[in-house]
């Protein structure tokens, strides 16, 4: 029995120290496994590095740097997912961008943004959308362009990235004035330059400038334009040395003197971008369409000297660059040449040529523009080519309306979101509040108040609309009186003059002209001069007496007169000189009366402010119709104020709700010390009651 236990006790033994043994040798073999694996994965992420780094280089052709790429995405979908591979997809992704293969940029991206989702990395997915931003601007589908930088900027804006959120909104205003949606563009723009204020990011404040003087040449807006573009150039000396912006933007500027007929400050100002000598060797494709703007601005101001040798220069750069859309231009330009020296021969083969390059690059603007110069070479088809242009630009403009609708809708989509999370938002914070302090009565009591002063607001903002209403008929009225008392006046003078005096001048003459003078010649010589006297008055208060009864004289005062008699009154208190500027086109006596009132109010409260706080010396009242849009522009020379803090004053809350009111915009754009630019714009179908289209 004694021999049994211990036999048990050594097997034990035995087997404690076998199981020990076992677990050592794997802690060990597992060690060891560890380190290999672990020199492995340094030695898979530097070979990764080095692909990716060669890939970047300016060295080897593009299939050598994509077949890099190709290796090191095989590489990284084995590796274990962690903020390292997503790094490395992200690079990727961009590599395969700037060398144009969009496919496998796409499918990249697409993995990218799956893992960044896994993550819960919120800047990882907006830096997804701008990538997928910059793709659609690049390939021309402007909508989807605008969907992504949008949902980017939103999240960049929610964690707070100003300059992110900015470069967003530049990007945002460059698709939309490519789409010609202005207005919008003209909005994103001056937000990213308000978000750029205080960061000194030179280059992109850079860029949104620029952007503007391209925008408002577009516009034809020459002023603003240059104005935008000189203050680009302003920011020239504090970018990058390496660059030619200057070149740029001084061939931008040429643009706007070019379209205003200036050829001759157009000319200088390309003369000064081609003092870089450096350009020829370094920048060919900027050089070339240098020297093709000069000589066209020579052209058109009737300088043919040595202007077919530059186009014929530019063409050939551009043809040894591959650059077809540039070539197409320079032939445009050689057969506008041809054509004014008479040679339609090579006018038309020079159009026909850039024809057919524009058409198959799908450059709508320049097929317009050859079907034109093709128009005038070949008269004989005139007809064809006309019809071609006008089936073209009328599916342009259909386009450009779908994309705009398309905008309109992404915006509508957006907001309902950004109103969602804002709900959503605000759906927690009541939870919590209920949850911790249990204060359901208190709540219940505060909407209930608040929305009795929400009521009180609605009928003073009622009773104010209604006051409004009345003054301004009891001022059409008062006028109306006045207006009839003249005309009255002005015709019983006009009677008295007729009947009264005009009657007794020609008893008097005719009397006069029975008298004879049968001894003096002298005598009835003068008598015959002062009868013709008498009829040549008689005449005059005829003539004078028509001009008081006539109806052109008694017309009634329509609004911008209200305006101009506003800007009088308050010119003798304020001390300031005006202007009143309005166009014809805009008819104002088709336009409701309580839109009347609150635009009159608006302006009149935007007057008043002027007064309180610009100590202007001039004040400007512009009324002008663009597109679909009647803007009222009030501008001062003024003191200005910074647009970006709280103003407590209630002018501006006013003028905001009346505008509100009859689906009216305010736009403010002041500068301290340089004045400020009040814009109310109203859609014209809102302005007359359009029906909708």
């Amino acid at each position: 029995m004694i021999s049994l236990i211990a036999s048990n006790i050594l097997f034990n033994a035995r087997l404690y120290f076998l199981s020990i043994s076992i677990l050592f040798c794997i802690s060990v073999g597992c060690v060891k496994n560890s380190k290999l694996n672990g020199s492995n994965k340094l030695q898979k992420l530097d070979y990764i590095d080095s692909l990716l780094t060669e890939s970047r280089s300016n060295k080897g052709s593009s299939e050598t740097k994509f077949q890099n790429l190709d290796k090191a995405y095989d590489l990284v979908k084995n590796l274990d997912q962690d903020s390292l591979k997503t790094d490395y997809l992200f690079k990727i992704s961009n590599q395969l961008y700037s060398l144009k293969k969009y496919s496998e940029f796409k499918k990249v991206n697409l993995e990218f943004l799956k893992y960044s989702i896994e993550d819960k990395d919120s800047l990882r997915i907006a830096d997804f959308y701008w990538n997928m931003g910059s793709y659609y601007s690049d390939i021309e589908v402007l909508d989807s362009a605008y969907y992504n930088f949008g949902r980017a900027r939103l999240i960049f804006k929610q964690k707070g990235h100003i300059y992110y959120t900015a470069k967003m909104e530049y990007n945002i205003a460059y698709v939309l004035r490519r789409s010609k949606n202005y207005i919008e563009s003209e909005a994103f723009a001056f937000r990213a330059i308000s978000n750029l204020k205080n960061l000194n990011k030179h280059l992109l404040l850079y860029r949104c400038y620029n952007h503007l003087g391209l925008l408002y040449n577009d516009l034809e807006e020459f002023s603003f334009s240059i104005e935008y573009h000189l203050k680009a150039m302003d920011l020239i000396p504090k970018l990058p040395k390496n660059g030619i912006y200057l070149e740029r933007s001084l061939n931008n500027l040429s643009l706007v003197y070019q379209k205003q007929q200036k050829y001759g400050e157009a000319i200088e100002v390309l003369n000064k971008a081609l003092l870089n000598k450096s350009l020829r060797s370094q920048h060919p494709n900027l050089y070339a369409k240098l020297i093709d703007n000069r000589a066209y601005c020579r052209f058109l101001n009737g300088d043919q000297r040595a202007v077919e040798d530059e186009f014929n220069k530019a063409l050939y750069i551009r043809d040894s660059l591959g650059n077809e859309a540039g070539i197409g231009i320079s032939k445009m330009h050689l057969s506008e040449l041809y054509l004014k020296t008479g040679d339609s021969l090579k006018a038309f083969r020079t159009a026909r040529e850039a024809h057919d390059l524009t058409k198959s690059l799908g450059l709508n603007r320049d097929i317009l523009s050859s079907l034109v110069l093709l128009s005038q070479a070949d008269p004989s088809h005139a007809t064809t080519y006309m019809d071609s242009y006008i089936k073209l630009n009328d599916s342009l403009l259909l386009e450009e309306r779908k994309v705009r609708n398309k905008f309109t809708r992404i915006q509508f989509e957006t907001e309902d979101y950004i109103a969602a999370n804002e709900d959503l938002k605000k759906k927690n914070i009541w939870i919590s509040l209920t949850s911790v302090f249990g204060v359901a009565s208190l709540s219940f009591l505060f909407f209930g108040y608040r929305q009795k002063a929400k009521n009180r607001t609605l009928l003073l903002q009622q009773q104010q609309q209604k006051a409004n209403e009345e003054i301004y008929d009891l001022m059409l009225k008062q006028q109306n009186r006045e207006e009839e008392g003249r005309i009255q006046e002005r015709i019983r003078i006009s009677e008295e003059l007729h009947d009264g005096v005009l009657a007794r001048l020609f008893s008097v003459r005719i009397g006069m002209g029975f008298l004879k003078f049968a001894e003096r010649k002298k005598d009835e010589n003068r008598f015959s001069v002062f009868l013709k006297e008498l009829q040549s008055v008689e005449r005059d208060i005829r003539d004078l007496s028509h001009a008081l009864k006539n109806d052109d004289l008694s017309s009634k005062k329509d609004f911008p007169k209200l305006l101009f008699e506003l800007l009088e009154e308050q010119s003798k208190i304020g001390n300031f000189t005006y202007t009143l500027e309005q166009e014809s086109s805009i008819a104002w006596n088709r336009v409701d009366e309580k839109i009347k009132i609150n635009l009159y109010r608006t302006v009149q409260e935007a007057i008043c402010n002027v007064l309180k706080y610009a100590n202007c010396s001039e004040i400007k009242l512009r009324l002008e119709r663009r597109n679909n849009l009647v803007q009222i522009y009030i501008v001062d020379d003024g003191i200005g104020f910074d647009t970006n803090k709280r103003h407590k004053g209630i002018g501006l809350k006013n003028m905001k709700s009346r505008a509100k009111c009859i689906g009216a915009k305010i736009s403010i754009k002041s500068t301290v010390q340089k004045g400020t630019q009040i814009k109310i714009s109203i859609p014209t179908k809102t302005l007359y009651h359009e029906p909708t289209t």
